[in-house]
């Protein structure tokens, strides 16, 4: 495993189902943290950084996973366990943005959204304890936590085009000329152009996983930025390039592919791939 900057696809997140719980404080608002709402978030009441406040999410079932993302989240000292048999248990072999790990533990974090890669388990609870904030005595807050499976990192650096922020504009003129404009929510769109790719074992990989999200009944989730943040990989961060920007989606055209003068050793043509956010 490794974070090597290609564009991520997980499956759907699996504790969409879960049941959230914070003993401590903040249990008012802790269903947030599974509502996929980006506009929403779990928040710490009366918190410090000397009270460590603590998150159960416990699924339905037990879940296979082997991904984890914190999104726009306060925190700097925190672990994160799974439960093993009645036992809160370490992840292994973790990988998380700033490299290897021993395991989910962090004492001096400093971004905008966590994200780790670790030893696939299958658990019925996670635990999240937060201990110090990115300023200290902040209430802690989250605004979504997503455990999951990835299905594909692509190898390739296909063409990520037609990017939309779209906030759905309803506009009406009113008698004095003036227009009245309305905004929603912020939705998410663009296309991805697998145009004369190499014909490969090596990127070969990518076709097939654009292959499977095509035939997916489920929506899958799509990190753009693959877990690269900040310099020397981005001199200005977009959004839908941020860390915080792992978006449901589900392929919303169909698929055209033909060999580069259709001769079958050539590259291939698997253009404009339209990937719209899903309810």
């Amino acid at each position: 495993m490794a974070i090597t900057g290609g564009i991520k696809f997980f499956k759907q997140c699996k504790n969409l189902d879960a049941i959230a719980s914070a003993p401590v404080s903040g249990g008012a608002s802790v269903d947030n943290l599974l509502n996929s709402n980006r506009e929403t978030f779990y928040r710490s009441v009366g918190s410090s950084d000397s009270i460590t406040e603590e998150i159960e999410i416990t699924f339905s079932e037990a879940k296979t996973i082997d991904r984890l993302f914190l999104k726009d989240f306060n925190g700097k000292d925190f672990n994160v366990m799974y439960d093993l048999s009645g036992v809160f248990t370490h992840f292994a072999n973790v990988i998380d943005i700033n490299g290897s790990q021993t395991n989910i533990t962090e004492t001096t974090f400093s971004e905008s959204t966590y994200y780790a890669e670790f030893d696939q388990v299958s658990t019925d609870k996670i635990r999240i304890q937060i201990l110090k904030t990115q300023i200290a005595d902040e209430e802690k807050f989250i605004n979504q936590v997503i455990v999951t499976e990835e299905i594909s990192t692509l190898v390739g650096f296909p063409e990520i085009k037609q990017v939309n922020l779209d906030r759905n504009l309803r506009s009406k003129k009113t008698v004095s000329g003036k227009f009245s404009i309305q905004k929603s929510l912020e939705t998410f769109l663009f296309n991805l152009s697998f145009a004369n790719y190499p014909s490969s074992d090596i990127y070969n990989v990518d076709i097939d996983a654009a292959l499977e999200l095509q035939d997916s009944e489920d929506p899958f989730l799509v990190w753009l930025c693959g877990g690269r943040f900040g310099k020397p990989f981005f001199n200005y961060t977009l959004p839908g390039f941020r860390l915080e920007d792992v978006v449901q989606m589900q392929i919303g055209a169909s698929y055209k592919l033909k060999y580069l003068d259709n001769i079958y050793v050539n590259p291939l043509n698997l253009a404009s791939v339209r990937l719209m956010e899903h309810i």
